[in-house]
């Protein structure tokens, strides 16, 4: 609570020794119409974590990162053994497309991206768009986008190195290098993170062997360069390497013990270049490949009959063509995206699976009134011709409008589909341990959705005061589920596979409040209400919370170089539907299930940051220090403080 109580004193000190923020809506953003403008100015609402609340909140990659974006309502975080994905606005990870300036990530942790593998030592902002965006970036994207933004150095030279220490022998060490001479720009990067696996439940069967979530060693490295003879043209080349390593060890019912390890391996190569002939008219190009190695393997301790290993490989070529011109009060933007993946693994049947599809784009961004009241508006329409599914039209229409100064209303409605994945397609996996198998169904269908969002953003005439708030609703046709014909057991396997059994919504309502206490101080409230429904066997959808409430104050104080902030997210109950005696949620479909209801939980956390001279930072940081979590439907860190130290030229 250290951080809560130098906020509150902060708040209650005269104005001349705090930092006020900057006002966020002046910040650039891209991500919602695919074109550069101010926040203020984007017809589709976008959230903006910047690179000062990067560094000012302490995390360590990109999974905690979006752990603390909680505090923006509709955002929220699903740990699984296999990789950490984000949920928007009820949204499973599977519906969230994650993207790297602009182009998609390959490869998947089973139906999603898993975050933990992103470091954010190269980040220079992550923009969230919650709500539909195929429009423009095609499949994957019902429930919204996140994406990261890169660095681009600044000075002639610079770098940073940060180092953090902690519990469960946490530690984290990156650095980055950069130079900008002239036309030239260079960037270099490295960094390391470890963590011990841990146990929400250490009186098992096993004793105190099994792990809820497995442990964590990360490497990473990128490279960019780029040359900027003009101010109208700009070429880039960047490559990046990640290696990623979960270790756990699992149970069986037997009491059998088997020692899990999955080593995830990325490498991407990025070339583009944007021009403009005019103030009008500008082009970009980009081409991206990237390879996704997924091993994974299963010791059982001191026999050798169950033992499995398989590995799989993704490849993915992307290339990527946008034109816009302005005309008037008219931005038209039109692109086409052409993409390639391939998958070979002995998890898969066949070995050896590709798909192709190629979108083509338009959008219309037409301010219709840009003096007193604002008006604008943004048609859009993708098509995406897939090799196995088809074509898929893409429409959106989004709204803005601000009949004052202090008032900004937006509405957006769009149309989205989701290709069933690779592994939902033909996944061909047996877990004789546990006792089951894994069977793709090939004759699975495409996911659709129809979404429409409408938001309010209001600026109080106090100084800093402001509140938003949204309203959402997506429908989804096609749901896949997964199906099973008995419950895991060693000597009578579960068949488990996919079909296209549900329709499903997803609705409610986000309201977010910011006060200003003093300057550089403030307090952040917010509230999401969601609705999240299987209509087909009508019960909520799985490990949602109906009510979420987060709080948030912070404060700087120059003279002694102190920020602080403290934070706090309550989660309501959630359900779960298991079958008789499996103690997990993961596995459901099949006879007598059950609900079980996982209960509430308060998730506190703080940070103070001391910046000992303009180039020394030290911090320490608490988290989940009311040790929210357990082994079956919360496997999340326990309780656990950091520290660090930061140096900066």
């Amino acid at each position: 609570m250290l951080s809560f109580a130098v906020a509150l004193v902060l708040s209650l000190q005269p104005d001349g020794g705090l930092d006020d923020e900057p006002d966020s809506r002046q910040q650039t953003v891209v991500t919602a119409s695919r074109i550069e403008r101010r926040q203020e100015e984007a017809v589709v609402a976008t959230e903006v974590i910047t690179r000062a609340q990067i560094e000012s909140l302490g995390v360590r990659d990109m999974t905690q990162l979006l752990h603390v974006a909680q505090q923006h309502p509709g955002v929220e975080m699903v740990y699984t053994q296999r990789g950490v994905g984000v949920r928007l606005q009820g949204m499973d990870p599977e519906y969230v497309l994650i993207l790297i300036d602009g182009q998609r990530v390959a490869g998947r942790a089973g139906a999603f991206v898993d975050m933990s593998r992103f470091s954010l030592r190269e980040i220079e902002r992550v923009e969230i768009v919650k709500g539909p965006a195929a429009a423009l970036y095609g499949a994957d994207a019902i429930g919204g986008v996140i994406n990261l933004i890169t660095r681009r150095p600044q000075k002639a030279l610079e770098g940073v190195i940060r180092g953090t220490f902690g519990t469960l022998l946490e530690g984290d060490v990156r650095g980055n290098v950069g130079t900008k001479l002239g036309a030239f720009e260079a960037r270099a990067g490295g960094g390391y993170r470890t963590r011990n696996a841990f146990d929400w439940n250490p009186v098992d069967q096993g004793g105190d062997v099994a792990t809820s979530l497995p442990g964590q060693k990360r490497y990473d490295g990128d490279l960019e360069v780029s040359w900027n003879p003009t101010d109208a043209f700009r070429a880039w080349a960047r490559t990046a390497y990640v290696r990623t390593d979960l270790e756990g060890v699992d149970l069986n019912d037997t009491g059998a013990i088997f020692d899990r390890v999955q080593r995830t391996e990325q490498f991407d190569v990025w070339l583009g270049a944007k021009g403009s002939w005019n103030e009008a008219t500008s082009l970009t190009v980009r081409g991206h490949y990237g390879l996704f190695r997924d091993q994974f393997m299963l010791d059982q301790r001191n026999a050798k009959a169950l033992d499995s290993y398989t590995a799989s490989l993704t490849r993915l070529w992307e290339g990527y063509g946008q034109v816009d011109h302005r005309i008037g009060r008219h931005t038209l933007t039109a692109g086409v995206e052409v993409l390639s993946e391939n998958l070979a693994g002995e998890r898969i049947d066949p070995p050896r699976v590709t798909r192709s599809r190629v979108g083509v784009f338009a959008q219309d961004s037409w301010a219709l009134l840009d003096h007193g009241p604002k008006l604008a508006i943004e048609p859009g329409f993708r098509a995406d011709f897939d090799s196995q599914f088809g074509g898929a039209p893409s429409p959106r229409l989004a709204v803005k409008f601000d009949p004052t100064s202090s008032l900004t209303v937006r509405a957006s409605w769009g149309l989205g589909f989701r290709p069933p994945s690779f592994s939902e397609l033909y996944l061909s996996f047996a877990n004789l341990g546990v006792g089951y198998f894994v069977q793709g169904n090939p004759a699975l269908q495409p996911e659709r959705s129809n979404s429409v969002n409408l938001s309010a953003d209001y600026r109080l005439p106090i100084d800093g005061w402001s509140i938003s708030a949204s309203l959402w609703h997506t429908s989804i046709s096609n749901l896949i589920n997964i199906t099973a014909n008995v419950a895991p057991d060693p000597d009578n396997p579960a068949i488990f596979s996919y079909e296209n059994v549900t329709n499903a919504y997803t609705q409610g309502v986000e309201v977010s409040t910011r006060i200003k206490l003093s300057k550089g101080a403030y307090l952040d409230f917010s509230y999401m209400g969601l609705d999240a429904r299987d209509v087909t066997r009508n019960r909520a959808l799985e490990g949602r919370s109906a009510h979420r409430l987060n709080v948030q104050a912070t404060a700087k104080y120059r003279p002694r170089g102190l920020e602080a902030v403290v934070r706090g997210t309550l989660n309501s109950a959630r359900p779960f539907y298991v079958g008789p005696g499996l103690g997990f949620a993961d596995v459901i479909g099949y006879g007598d299930e059950r609900v079980v209801w996982a209960p509430a939980y308060f998730d506190l956390e703080a940070q103070v940051t001391y910046s000992v001279l303009p180039w020394l930072k030290v911090f320490v940081n608490g988290y989940n220090l009311l040790n929210a979590g357990d082994h079956n439907f919360t496997p999340r860190p326990p309780r656990g403080v950091l520290g660090g130290v930061q140096l900066e030229y």
